[in-house]
């Protein structure tokens, strides 16, 4: 949180499970060491939307 600080050692971790505004949908990890930031994981995925095998052979028109 802003404002807050952490101590030394005092071992944290930030799930985000979902994220708006993004090309897709994306999560995001955190693990902190105190102030320190100790590992970072930022994933993009995009789920299946089936657009492509609903037209496959049809005419464009």
């Amino acid at each position: 949180m802003p404002g807050e600080s952490s101590t030394p050692g005092e071992s944290r971790e930030i799930a985000v499970d979902y994220l708006a505004r993004v090309e897709g949908e994306g999560a995001m990890y955190l693990k902190l060491d105190g102030d320190r930031v100790e590992e970072v994981q930022f994933n993009i995925f995009e789920p299946p939307r089936f657009y492509e095998a609903l037209l496959r052979g049809r005419r464009f028109d």
